[in-house]
């Protein structure tokens, strides 16, 4: 039995507080019981009465002589661990608390919500709340409205658990007008028992529920929710929005990769790693979930679009490519066929433009042949009103079109008068081809149908193995340690990635102008200097960096000057050396990868555009650790720092393996090392022969 089945399918409820007070939450939650037509027993519970809405009322829960499978608690905060402990006499383990007042408020609600996990741990009980909305679910042999929605909302076969109880509330009552069907509803509240992972495994192998949809303001335990919502999420879809994205209450950091890893950067990466679909909006959830519901996956992402009017065309070819669509030129065979169903002054290209005065069999005899092709994946159908109406009828072919390709996606954007939709409400009982009004929604349902698609036909590739020298690294760490020290010097931080087979320049450290210039002659020039200290960690800021250093002679001024700088400044004890290292220039091409710990989150890895802007143009994306080959390539896809990872300008491209194998051995790192607190590499660079070398490093431990 799944933890959450007397939950959400109780055969009995006790209703503890309820109430004949009209608009009262218990009077609430019972109507809503009685007016769904619930199949099981109800027993209200209240001191007050022995009879509410025409049932028998009981003093106490423990007055009831049936077997219970669910409370529901509806009583002031105060009273709720008294009521806690009666529940347990009455052998209910399953409890739905409504009452609010407890860690949201802070202070006194703060212990009483202590006292409330204390109880639940004692008894072992399983409970959900508190300060909740309640459940729902639509099975028609159960018909169960444990809510206080005011409305019922549309039944459908998504699943919907949310943190927020009045969102609930409002999703319900618009649920019949964005056309979206519910099959379960929990509100979560305070999540201080049942959270969002008990959802994702009650819904995982619930037939009744299609599609998962999370609205979370916090993530429970992300270890455990990227192995639960992993697994699910190769069953059946999961959309999710996770609010706070803002980067204001991210604790400042002394690196790049710290300072940018905010706990929304976190949660992007781990919805991501997981392949939830994560929305902004909840416009945009409850259209990608009927898209997702509806439509088969493509079997890749070739878009064909065919519309009335140029303008929408372009807004949907342009939005086609922001979503990684492709939007391909129609061979001339294609056009030659579609130019024999089309006015004369139609464009048979892809998007086909119609033209105003096309008539519904222009439409419908044209998305019959491009569907009938090979060159095409999916179809987007834009109809804007203009001369006759024809949308009804579209739709209506449309349907029967969508029976017979039933593997090609189909999705319609209506740009047409408001009575539309009400129309086809009542003369298609239920439609099949997903209706919208903006075509840049209508395209974006459609990727994430292609993202979907990518995420199940992901092979799963094996972490190759990386071949490290632990015992080098082991011995630097010992030695800091010894040192008190959590931060590692320059050269230390490029040993201890040496050692994990990162890539680096040629380079070496030298205590003085003698050893500097044996190692030029060894490197060859150009050369670059760079101080290594146990104190000093930003070396540019102090100017502990010398560039484009040609000969011997510009060597030794380097090498001076520097020196005697450390000296000045009284950190000289404090340098272990000077770095000697080859000058990669003439590419221009700077990456940034790192790692960062995150509170809950663990280890974050990050990469992106690097350089001295890498927290002003903040064009970087996360990944949770471990890292896995897919994690690596999607990082690396995310940011625009795949697009100058190519051949820009005569420079050869980077191999993208290179690239992986580099994330890979960083995410070892961490894995064996887990005393690391950050790691910042800036910049990665790509030279002009296509190596991607690390040129600088930093590593802080705890």
């Amino acid at each position: 039995m799944r933890r959450l089945d007397k939950i959400m399918y109780p055969e009995s409820v006790a209703l503890i507080g309820a109430s004949e007070k009209e608009g009262s939450v218990g009077n609430e939650l019972l109507k809503r019981m009685l007016e769904f037509k619930y199949n099981g027993k109800i027993y209200p519970v209240n001191p007050k009465h022995s009879q509410i809405l025409n049932l028998k009322c009981y003093k106490k829960i423990t007055d009831v002589l049936g077997q219970i499978d669910l409370a529901i608690i509806a009583v002031p905060a105060k009273f709720v661990g008294g009521v806690l402990d009666e529940c347990h006499l009455a052998q209910v383990d399953n409890i739905i608390i409504i009452s609010s007042g407890f860690k949201e408020i802070g202070g006194e609600g703060l212990e009483l919500e202590k006292e409330l996990l204390g109880k639940i741990e004692k008894y072992n009980l399983n409970v959900v709340g508190p300060n909740c909305l309640g459940v729902f679910n639509a099975d028609g042999k159960l018909n169960f409205d444990g809510c206080f929605a005011p409305t019922v909302p549309k039944v459908g076969s998504l699943g919907f658990a949310t943190q927020s109880g009045a969102l609930a509330g409002g999703v319900f009552n618009v649920s019949e007008s964005k056309r979206v069907g519910f099959g379960q509803m929990i509100s979560l509240g305070n999540q201080t028992d049942v959270d969002a992972l008990d959802a994702l495994e009650q819904w995982e192998s619930d037939d009744n529920i299609k599609e998962i949809l999370l609205y979370l303001e916090s993530i429970p335990s992300p270890s455990k929710f990227r192995k639960i919502a992993t697994r699910v999420a190769r069953k059946k879809p999961i959309l999710a929005i996770k609010s706070g994205r803002s980067e204001q209450g991210a604790k400042a950091a002394a690196s790049h990769t710290g300072s940018l890893a905010g706990s929304d950067s976190a949660a992007d990466g781990l919805l991501k790693s997981c392949g939830v679909i994560r929305e902004t909006t909840l416009r945009e959830m409850f259209n990608d979930a009927q898209v997702l519901e509806k439509c088969e996956l493509p079997k890749g992402k070739r878009l064909g679009i065919i519309t009335n009017a140029g303008g929408p065309g372009i807004l949907a070819t342009d939005s086609a490519f922001d979503y990684g669509l492709e939007v391909p030129t129609f061979s001339d065979e294609l056009q030659e066929k579609i130019s024999k169903l089309t006015l004369p002054q139609a464009s048979k290209k892809n998007p086909v433009d119609l033209v105003a005065s096309a008539s519904m069999e222009h439409y419908i005899n044209v998305a019959n042949e491009m569907l009938k092709s090979d060159e095409i994946d999916m179809l987007l159908v834009i109809y804007l009103y203009i001369t006759g109406r024809h949308d009804l009828d579209i739709q209506k072919n449309l349907e029967e079109l969508k029976k017979k390709y039933p593997q090609k996606p189909i999705v319609v954007s209506y740009m047409t008068t408001p009575d539309f939709f009400e129309k086809v409400k009542t003369e298609i009982r239920d439609p099949q081809v997903v209706m919208f009004d903006d075509v840049a929604d209508a395209v974006r349902g459609l990727a994430m149908l292609q993202r979907r698609k990518e995420f199940l036909d992901e092979i799963k590739e094996k972490t190759p193995q990386v071949v490290v020298k632990k015992d080098a690294v082991n011995k630097i760490l010992s030695k800091a340690k010894k040192e008190a020290r959590t931060l590692l010097t320059t050269k230390e931080s490029l040993e201890a990635l040496k050692a994990y087979g990162i890539l680096e320049p040629k380079w070496g450290s030298a205590l003085n102008l003698m050893q500097a210039e044996k190692l030029a002659k060894k490197i060859g020039y150009p050369l670059v200097l760079k101080m290594s200290s146990k104190t000093i960690s930003h070396k540019t800021d102090f100017g502990g960096v010398v560039v484009n250093i040609q000969n011997s002679e510009q060597l030794k001024t380097a090498f001076k000057d520097l020196e005697n700088k450390c000296k000045e400044a009284g950190v000289w004890k404090s340098v272990d050396g000077i770095i000697v290292m080859e000058q990669i220039s003439g590419s221009g091409r700077e990456l940034v990868a790192g790692i960062a710990e995150n509170g809950n989150f663990g280890h974050q890895i990050m990469f992106g555009i690097g350089g001295i802007f890498v927290e002003a143009l903040k064009e970087v994306a996360f990944r949770p650790c471990p890292l896995s080959v897919r994690d690596a390539k999607a990082l690396i896809s995310s940011t625009k720092a795949k697009n100058i990872m190519g051949n820009i300008r005569g420079k050869k491209a980077v191999d993208e393996n290179e690239v992986v194998n580099s994330l890979l051995s960083l995410s070892q790192f961490v894995a064996d090392f887990k005393c690391t607190k950050e790691i910042d590499i800036n910049p990665f660079m790509i030279d002009e022969n296509g190596r991607f070398v690390a040129v600088d490093a930093r590593i802080v431990t705890k």
